[in-house]
């Protein structure tokens, strides 16, 4: 691995985002690159990764991943490096990088970027991890420093000086994100040129900007807004210290259309082209311990009240020196589903604004149900459109309470929501909900599933008639079935129509359905009984002469021609494989 080597300076760039996929894929936009947000793609066969495949193939593309929890003092998810890996090798990004922070501890993930405390252990811990992964992906990654609402009194270095010792001693860089130095300069009242200073130029290899949101007394980083006027004054600053540095738009939230998000790159392009000869001027490596106490800055503004400060204030000789494994348990403690904060211990924090730190603190207990509620709407459409939003959210947040995240990727939270929805309190009123939440389930990892090559008819014509009674049928993997006592597959056709207009009958209408993907598209169909208990019997690995055997005696009428269906499934690309056990040739 050669970690001297350095990235291709390529311009400015924007986050790839589903809303533009039509856009893109259709006009092939001037870009100079796209960030992909490497969790979207690395658990999908289907069309988020056919689109990435596609833009690939025009544009440099750099990976950006959320859920790496470099930081944490549980062991790094292997799933998570295995699917990162094969991403990374498929996909040849110029640029993978990840955030400097933690997000979950214990086994549980509350997918958010958490503060970290700045001490020699989380370096020494975070370094170990960063070679680890750079070994593993055979590439030298970068580290974005993030924005925080909290900080801890026995820190004993300020944020720029964490930063740049774990780039130097792990050999990572650093993702230098322009706006989250200004959010972090306002909370906790720190010069954010001073951390320019301090950030030595070899080791940054990307800048983001992006907006944010003025909550009062502190600012929220919402990537959901244009860049601010002295975010791009900041930017300028950037540009001066380290000459130009591939620059990315980030908006992640109320996305605009295309046109006003490529308007927005080429504000930043126009920024950057002024500083081609800008030459690195040389960082600072003795940082002023003093700038916290110092008036706020053009890059900061105006708080109510300045408490906290940008060097850690020094622990009391009442705090006990917390390990970073405690710190991590305690803070999940207070904002984790399923915790009571009450019992937790007190954590060392320094008051944000004249809030105190653990106060502050809510901040990320509200971001964890709302990120969970997201990504449970983003699956199970017809159920909220059933609900309503109210009572829909009502419903994830009880949900994030009873089954506490252990997932890496988002996508994955919401398995265990069918079975949620039998609870009496919910069923009572709306029996139909666990069965239509079991169908959307299906449709999302049809959606994601990684399909193989379909079976050709000439295959099966070499198959002899003996040989089909021991045939073992390989279906894709998108396909699946399902049975219910109610009308399921009528209310999912009905989730884009007004509540008020969709009339089903729920009478004794039992459903049973199939679902599969033909191509980049999900689809569902209606199966008579015997079909159902067909595929299901070839589901579960039986032979096709059992399945045909149980049939026989299962249906006394006379069943249509188990060949049409057969035909059907051939035809519309479900089989991969007609497996027949191979001849014992020895005696």
């Amino acid at each position: 691995m050669n970690q001297n080597k350095n990235w291709p300076l390529l311009g400015c760039g924007v986050g790839l985002r589903s809303k533009h996929y039509p856009v893109i894929t259709s006009e092939w936009p001037e870009m100079e690159w796209f960030e992909a947000t490497t969790e979207n793609y690395m658990d999908s066969g289907g069309r988020p990764f056919h689109i990435l495949e596609q833009v690939r193939a025009r544009y440099p593309v750099a990976l950006h991943g959320v859920s790496l929890s470099i930081g944490s003092t549980d062991p790094l998810h292997p799933i998570y490096l295995e699917h990162l890996k094969a991403l990374v090798e498929r996909i040849d990004p110029f640029i993978v990088s990840d955030h400097l922070c933690w997000a979950g501890v214990g086994g549980k993930n509350l997918h958010d970027l958490l503060p970290l405390p700045f001490t020699e252990e989380a370096i020494e811990h975070i370094a170990r991890r960063v070679q680890q992964v750079q070994e593993l992906l055979g590439r030298r990654i970068l580290l974005e420093n993030v924005s925080s609402y909290v900080t801890y009194r026995h820190s004993t270095l300020p944020e720029w000086e964490f930063l740049r010792e774990v780039a130097v001693r792990s050999g990572c860089g650093i993702l230098l994100d322009i706006n989250n130095i200004y959010v972090n300069a306002y909370n906790h009242q720190f010069d954010a040129r001073e951390y320019l200073r301090n950030i030595p130029s070899q080791f940054v290899g990307q800048f983001h900007l992006a907006g944010h949101t003025d909550m009062g007394d502190f600012l929220f980083d919402t990537h959901s807004k244009p860049v601010i006027d002295p975010v791009w004054e900041l930017y300028r600053e950037a540009l001066g210290q380290y000459g130009q540095v591939n620059t990315l738009i980030e908006w992640d939230e109320d996305i605009p259309e295309w046109a006003e998000l490529s308007k927005e790159a080429a504000h930043a392009r126009a920024i950057y082209g002024k500083y081609l000869n800008a030459k690195p001027r040389q960082s600072s490596f003795q940082p002023n311990h003093d700038s916290g106490s110092s008036s706020p800055n053009d890059f900061v503004g105006d708080q109510k009240t300045k408490t906290a400060q940008g060097f850690p204030a020094k622990a009391s000789g009442n705090d006990k020196r917390l390990s970073l494994s405690e710190i991590q348990k305690e803070f999940h403690s207070l904002i984790g589903p399923g915790e009571d904060p009450s019992r937790s211990k007190e954590i060392p924090l320094n008051p944000q604004a004249g809030v105190p730190g653990k106060e502050r603190v809510s901040v990320y207990a509200h971001g964890y149900y709302a990120r969970i509620a997201e990504a449970l709407a983003e699956v199970y459409a017809a159920v909220k459109h059933v609900l309503g939003e109210k009572m829909f959210s009502d419903l994830a947040r009880a949900y994030a309470e009873r089954y506490p995240s252990a997932e890496y990727n988002l996508t994955q939270t919401g398995k265990h929501f069918s079975e949620f929805l039998k609870d009496p309190g919910v069923a009572k009123e709306m029996p139909f909900l666990s069965g239509l939440a079991a169908l959307e389930w299906r449709v999302s990892l049809a959606f994601h599933a990684y399909e193989g090559k379909p079976l050709e008819t000439a295959a099966l014509s070499r198959i002899t008639p003996e040989d089909w009674e021991k045939a073992n049928l390989v279906f894709q993997p998108s396909v699946s079935i399902l049975n219910s006592e109610w009308p399921v597959f009528d209310i999912w056709k009905a989730r884009d129509e007004p509540v008020e207009n969709i009339k089903i009958d729920m009478i004794n209408r039992s459903q049973n359905v199939l679902i599969f993907r033909r191509g980049l598209e999900v689809h569902c169909a209606l199966l008579d009984p015997a079909q159902y208990q067909m595929l299901k019997g070839l589901l579960a690995g039986e032979t096709l002469g059992r399945v045909c055997e149980a049939l026989g005696e299962a249906f006394t009428a006379e069943l249509p021609e188990v060949s049409n269906w057969f035909s059907a499934w051939v035809g519309l690309g479900l089989l991969t494989a007609c497996e027949i056990p191979q001849k014992n040739t020895h005696p």
